[in-house]
């Protein structure tokens, strides 16, 4: 076969290639979870760095190097865009916009209603929705999401992959524990922490273990650019 039919069948490969569903398993989903938790938890504080001046705290967990919100929108646009890799880019850009945006407002909400927390805020932002995503905001998350499935997808894929076959379940199960673990731990200090600032006394073990060892110089440490106000959450 000459050379150049060679390459060229090379290239209309490589381009079927990027335009089939990748084979996802749990396994995979759950350190895509942890890898890109990690990367953009150094991403964001780098770029804090870089326009603030200073080192903070960005985590998410009051275990680990994770921000979890990174982790789970490439959960939710990797979930949602792979299947239709194959369609236009359109539709692949407006489907990773919609889910970026939902996720970032419920995130958003979720906080300042239960826990009086403004994370972030796009209010004086043009078709802002409520300050918690905005029209130019899901844009971003629609190219972020373009970017991660054409090209950082799969080379995340085969950095997961890098791990043998006969360690992923044990592997994996240990994973989504710690991650669950983790979950519920961050969500139990975030209360304590609220309950402790809204004045009200320890009332129950879980907050004093809360209390004891995430007291509210480890959570204003950790959460560095979390600021609470109790009177905005409705409870």
């Amino acid at each position: 076969m000459p050379v150049m039919s060679v390459i060229a069948a090379t290239k209309q490969r490589r381009i079927r290639d990027k335009r089939q569903p990748l084979e996802l398993t749990f396994f995979h989903f759950v350190f895509i979870f942890l890898l890109c938790s990690v990367i953009g938890l150094v991403a964001e504080t780098l770029l804090s760095y870089v326009l603030d001046g200073r080192w903070e705290s960005r985590a998410g967990f009051v275990i680990g190097p994770f921000s979890p919100i990174y982790g789970l929108g490439a959960v939710l646009i990797t979930f949602a865009i792979n299947p239709i890799r194959g369609h236009s880019l359109g539709l692949q850009f407006a489907v990773a916009g919609v889910v970026g945006g939902a996720l970032e407002y419920f995130a958003g909400w979720f906080f300042e209603t239960r826990y009086g927390i403004v994370a972030w805020s796009y209010i004086d932002q043009p078709l802002n929705f409520n300050g918690h995503t905005s029209v130019f905001m899901m844009a971003v998350w629609g190219a972020a999401g373009l970017a991660w499935t054409m090209v950082a997808l799969p080379v995340a894929v085969r950095l997961v992959e890098l791990i043998p076959e006969n360690m992923r379940r044990s592997l994996t199960i240990v994973a989504f524990v710690f991650i669950m673990a983790d979950s519920v731990l961050t969500i139990a200090c975030l209360d304590s922490w609220f309950w402790r600032t809204a004045g009200h006394p320890i009332s129950n073990p879980l907050q004093q273990f809360c209390a004891t060892y995430f007291g509210d110089d480890f959570m204003r440490t950790r959460f560095e650019t979390m600021s609470m106000w109790t009177v905005l959450a409705s409870r």
